[in-house]
C-alpha cells in the first residue's frame, strides 16, 4: 500500500466518499446518543446535514485548490521545458532535428539545419532521413541505427545531399528521446564540408606566412656575404686607388660604400625581424625595469652630453622570454631618445598599470617630436617612416620588431601621439602568471 498512487481524476471522488461514508457512520450514532426524544433527534439531524454540507463543500473547495495549484505548477515547469527546448534546439547553431524511429519521418528542425539544407522547416518535416542520403548509403546507414544500442551514439563522417543536389559531408551525434509514448531520435549535425573549408584556408594561410618567413630569413642571410664583397671592394678603392680616381670618382665610392652600410644595417633588421617568430619562447620571470634601466644607460654612452630626464616605474615584473623582452625595450627607447633629439626639456617614462580589463598595460611615454595620430596604424610596418629621413637615421623598421615581438607573445601593441606634444607607445603580453 505504500507504493500505492492514484490518478488525480480518482482521488477527489474517493476523498470525498471515504468522508462521506464515515460522516453518516458516526454522525447518527451520535445525533441519536445525544438526544433526549425523538424531537431533538430531528434537530440534531437537520443541524447534522447542514454540518455536512458546509464540511462537504470546504472540503471540495480545498481538493479543487489544491488540484489547481498541481495544474499551475505543472504549466509553469511546461513553460519552462518549453524555454530549455527553444534555446537548446530552435536557437541551436547547431543543425538539429527530430525523427520519428518507426517511420523514420522528420518529425521537428531547427533554423540551422533548415540554413545548411536549403530546406524550408515545411519542405523539411515532408522528408525522411533516408531522403538525406545517397540511395546506395541506406542499407549502411539502417545497419547503424540497428547495431546501435548506446544512449549517444556518434557516427560519420557520411555524406547527405542537400536541397539543390550538392553533396555536404556530416558527422552525426543522436540521442534517443521517449515521452507521451513516443519513439524518437534528436539528431544534431556537423557540417565537415564548412569546417574542413576553413581548416584548408587556415593550413594555406599559415603555409603562405611560413613560406614568407622563411624566404625572409634566407633571403636576408643570403645576401649578407654580396653585401660584405660591395664593402670589402669599395673600402680597398676608397684607400689604396683613391689617387688614381678624381674627386668625383672617390665620390662616387664613398656612395657605394655608404650604399652598402645601409643595405647591411636592413639585413641586420630583416634577420631581426624574421627571426622572432622562427625562436621557441623560453619564459622566465623577469624585471622589466632593470631590462628598460640597462638599455638607457647603454644610450646614453653613445651620446654622454645628452641631457634628458628619464623616469622609470620601479619592479615591473613580467613573465617573459628575456631575449625577446630586451628586443622590445632597445626599439622603444631608441625611437624615443630619437625623437626627442631636438626637444628643450626631453623626458621619457616607462611605467604600467592596469585596465578596466584587469589586463597589465606597459608604457614608453616621451615629449618629443610625435606625429599625426593618422599614421598611428602604418607605423608599425616595415620600412614605414613618418618624418624624412634626412632628419632622423633609421631604417624604419625598429617598431615592426616591436610588434612582431610583442605578438609573438601573444600580445598587442598600439600608440598614441599628438604633432609637437610627443607619443605614448602601449603593449600588453599574454602573462602566464599575475604580479601585483
Amino acid at each position: 500500500m505504500k507504493g500505492l498512487k492514484f490518478s488525480r481524476s480518482f482521488r477527489v471522488p474517493l476523498i470525498f466518499g471515504i468522508f462521506s461514508v464515515l460522516w453518516i457512520m458516526f454522525s447518527d450514532k451520535l445525533a441519536f446518543a445525544m438526544a433526549p426524544n425523538l424531537e431533538s433527534a430531528g434537530l440534531y439531524s437537520t443541524v447534522k446535514g447542514l454540518v455536512y454540507v458546509l464540511l462537504a463543500t470546504t472540503l471540495i473547495y480545498l481538493l479543487l485548490k489544491q488540484e489547481e495549484s498541481h495544474k499551475d505548477l505543472l504549466m509553469n515547469e511546461i513553460a519552462a521545458v518549453q524555454r530549455s527546448f527553444n534555446l537548446l534546439f530552435e536557437d541551436n547553431p547547431q543543425a538539429m532535428w527530430i525523427y520519428d524511429n518507426n517511420s523514420l519521418e522528420i518529425m521537428a528542425v531547427n533554423p540551422a539545419a533548415c540554413k545548411v539544407y536549403g530546406y524550408s522547416p515545411e519542405e523539411f518535416r515532408k522528408l525522411k532521413i533516408t531522403d538525406l542520403r545517397r540511395e546506395e548509403d541506406v542499407p549502411a546507414m539502417m545497419k547503424v541505427l540497428t547495431d546501435y544500442k548506446d544512449e549517444l551514439r556518434q557516427s560519420g563522417p557520411w555524406e547527405h545531399l542537400i536541397k539543390d543536389g550538392e553533396s555536404i559531408f556530416v558527422k552525426v551525434m543522436s540521442h534517443p528521446l521517449r515521452s507521451v509514448g513516443l519513439d524518437s531520435t534528436l539528431v544534431s549535425v556537423i557540417d565537415l564540408t564548412e569546417h574542413q573549408k576553413t581548416l584548408s584556408e587556415l593550413d594555406t594561410a599559415m603555409q603562405e606566412r611560413d613560406d614568407f618567413k622563411s624566404f625572409g630569413y634566407t633571403a636576408s642571410h643570403d645576401l649578407k656575404a654580396p653585401i660584405r664583397a660591395i664593402l670589402g671592394y669599395s673600402d680597398i678603392l676608397a684607400k689604396e686607388y683613391h689617387k688614381k680616381l678624381d674627386a668625383e670618382g672617390n665620390k662616387f665610392v664613398q656612395h657605394i660604400h655608404q650604399a652598402g652600410l645601409t643595405m647591411n644595417e636592413m639585413l641586420d633588421d630583416m634577420l631581426v625581424l624574421t627571426g622572432i617568430s622562427r625562436k621557441p619562447l623560453e619564459y622566465e620571470r623577469i624585471n622589466f625595469s632593470e631590462i628598460v634601466q640597462d638599455t638607457m644607460n647603454t644610450l646614453k654612452l653613445q651620446d654622454p652630453e645628452r641631457v634628458l630626464n628619464f623616469t622609470i616605474q620601479p619592479d615591473m615584473f613580467l613573465i617573459a622570454d628575456t631575449g625577446v623582452i630586451r628586443l622590445i625595450a632597445q626599439n622603444l627607447l631608441q625611437n624615443a631618445w630619437k625623437y626627442t633629439k631636438k626637444t628643450s626639456n626631453a623626458h621619457i617614462e616607462v611605467g604600467c598599470f592596469e585596465n578596466e580589463e584587469e589586463e597589465r598595460v606597459y608604457f614608453v611615454r616621451d615629449n618629443g617630436l610625435g606625429f599625426d595620430q593618422s599614421d598611428a596604424k602604418q607605423i608599425f610596418e616595415p620600412f614605414t617612416r613618418v618624418h624624412k629621413s634626412d632628419f632622423y637615421e633609421g631604417m624604419g623598421i625598429g617598431l615592426s620588431i616591436v610588434r612582431r615581438a610583442v605578438e609573438h607573445h601573444d600580445g598587442r601593441v598600439w600608440v598614441e601621439a599628438e604633432p609637437g606634444k610627443g607619443a605614448c607607445f602601449y603593449f600588453t603580453l599574454q602573462q602566464k602568471e599575475k604580479y601585483s
